[in-house]
């Protein structure tokens, strides 16, 4: 048996008015499909999760709740969105998160938890922090850290019989000050 994990991201996008109303009424909407449909229709906000319609004595389209006619969506539930975003954001991003890979996206997603999903960090701001700030993989910070000394040459100066004594763990805990080291996947960062 074969197993597949799906890491699309996607939002679960429904009606306010009928949340507000006690009733759950949406659906999930892949980047991919908001993408496409921004594309397609050259509007943003339609889902599919409504009807097109237009307002009174103009040409203007806008999406209406099937059931209950209001005209206002939210996002209620997201699946591997690396930061917060309501109903324009992810369109207006729909087509950069449709093309990041799964290792990017994962990569986005555990940086954007350590952020703490800030509400100004927007995805821009997050692709950028991360192409500026990552350092790698490592099992562990102190993997990174005596990596770290070896590529700055760090020990270059210090005799050959002195370097067995240097203090690689006391080294990497004083590093890790400027660092944010992602124990469950190995992602590290430099904080800024």
């Amino acid at each position: 048996m074969t197993t597949t994990t799906n890491t699309e991201p996607a939002a679960w996008i429904g009606c306010l008015s009928c949340y507000n109303n006690g009733h759950l009424l949406g659906t999930w909407i892949t980047a991919q499909q908001a993408a496409d449909e921004q594309n397609e229709l050259g509007t943003i906000i339609y889902a599919g999760r409504g009807e097109p319609a237009h307002y009174p004595n103009t040409n203007t389209p806008y999406v209406a709740c099937v059931q209950c006619g209001g005209d206002e969506f939210d996002v209620f539930d997201t699946e591997h969105l690396p930061t917060k975003m309501g109903v324009l954001e992810f369109y207006n991003n729909a087509e950069t998160l449709a093309e990041l890979d799964a290792d990017t996206l994962e990569r986005l997603t555990v940086l954007g938890q350590w952020l703490g999903n800030h509400p100004q960090m927007n995805l821009a701001d997050l692709i950028s922090y991360d192409d500026e700030n990552y350092s790698g993989q490592w099992d562990t910070f102190q993997d990174y850290a005596e990596n770290y000394a070896d590529d700055t040459g760090l020990l270059d100066s210090m005799p050959d019989d002195l370097r067995h004594y240097f203090d690689y763990e006391a080294f990497a805990r004083d590093l890790a000050h400027d660092y944010y080291h992602d124990d469950a996947t190995g992602h590290t960062w430099r904080s800024v």
